[in-house]
């Protein structure tokens, strides 16, 4: 009978070491498991500062930030149609988020955060099943000071280039450029939707010619009131204050200020979802909204993070009761259903 062959050392070595790794495999794939790619804004550092980076610390959950088209619509839409999930999550308009749950199935995965007392800390207008607000932008006007003297107090005095006159520039966009010249002529706040688009045009048409320039980038609204180009300039107001932060001689008109709000929303079908919905809730709370908002300069959606801001930090943000006063929530819904076709008429005004 034929002796057993002994394996060698080395084999025995070789071995072990085959084992090892496939007792660690577990370990790799839960490690892949407990990580989810978020889309975010991409305002330096912000969103790591804020959340990715304590989240992580708190939870043991790795966060992976991107940052996608400025309208992911398209994106999002393709990834879950195709189950390839390149993100789990997002950050996106409330117009977005509409938009996405109303077509087809709908592309977004219901929260089920109501139970949660970071949820019902969230005022009902910054939150849907399917969203849950992160902050408020406000488009707002944002003028020079040193060449602006008397300081403008409605969009009637940004477009009234008798009285104020300098260099103007707008958003290459039916979105708020509507509505600001629908309320410059007249239009009372609580009328001003539906849109009355020919009315609109009306109005634009008079003072076409007094438009220097039509910015299609929130960096390209700062760089152009930062320089000097122009005197006026609607944007976002955390764009507007950019330019005041880097020491250009530039306010903020808050009258009529433009709502609108940002927040989380989970791709339908995602595998982690529930991960999701674990940074949804650690992102919601008033330290961390306070973290964002003050780095972004954009308002908290929690009211409590605002008590967390410094006063003067926080008088520039929209979600302060002064600046507040007298803002318009845009109607998303709205423009959910006209954008297209509004944006497809408003380009061909603007090439004439």
């Amino acid at each position: 009978m034929a002796k057993p062959v002994q394996p060698t050392r080395r084999q025995i070595i070789a071995g072990a070491g085959i084992a090892g790794s496939m007792l660690a495999m577990p370990n790799i794939v839960r490690a892949q498991a407990r990580r989810i790619v978020v889309r975010d804004l991409g305002i330096g550092t912000s969103f790591n500062d804020a959340y990715g980076r304590e989240f992580t610390k708190a939870t043991g959950i790795e966060v992976q930030p991107i940052t996608g088209a400025n309208d992911p619509i398209g994106q999002i839409k393709q990834m879950v149609d195709s189950r390839t999930y390149t993100w789990d999550m997002s950050i996106v308009a409330r117009q977005v988020a509409n938009q996405l749950a109303a077509d087809g199935q709908g592309y977004l995965e219901p929260l089920k955060l109501e139970s949660e007392p970071s949820w019902q800390a969230l005022p009902e207008g910054f939150r849907s099943p399917v969203y849950a607000g992160n902050d408020v932008v406000a488009t707002v006007l944002g003028y020079r000071t040193d060449r602006v003297k008397t300081a403008p107090m409605g969009w009637a005095d940004f477009l009234d280039v008798a009285r104020f006159p300098g260099r103007r520039a707008m958003r290459r966009s039916p979105v708020d450029s509507v509505e600001q010249a629908l309320l410059a002529d007249g239009v009372a706040p609580d009328k001003l939707y539906p849109l009355d688009f020919d009315r609109a045009f009306r109005k634009l048409d008079a003072v076409r010619k007094d438009i220097s320039a039509w910015w299609t980038s929130g960096a390209q609204s700062t760089q152009l009131l930062q320089s000097g180009e122009v005197d006026f300039c609607p944007s976002w107001n955390g764009r507007i204050q950019a330019a005041i932060n880097a020491g250009a001689p530039v306010a903020i008109m808050w009258d009529q200020a433009l709502w609108q709000t940002e927040g989380w929303v989970i791709l339908k079908g995602g595998p982690k979802a529930d991960l999701c919905r674990e940074f949804i809730k650690f992102a919601l709370a008033p330290e961390r909204q306070a973290v964002f908002a003050k780095a972004t300069g954009y308002g908290p959606t929690v009211p409590a993070a605002l008590d967390r801001i410094e006063p003067a930090v926080a008088k520039t943000m929209p979600t302060f009761p002064a600046n507040k006063s007298s803002a318009i929530l845009v109607d998303v819904d709205f423009w959910t259903r006209t954008r297209d076709q509004a944006t497809e008429r408003f380009t061909k005004w603007v090439v004439g």
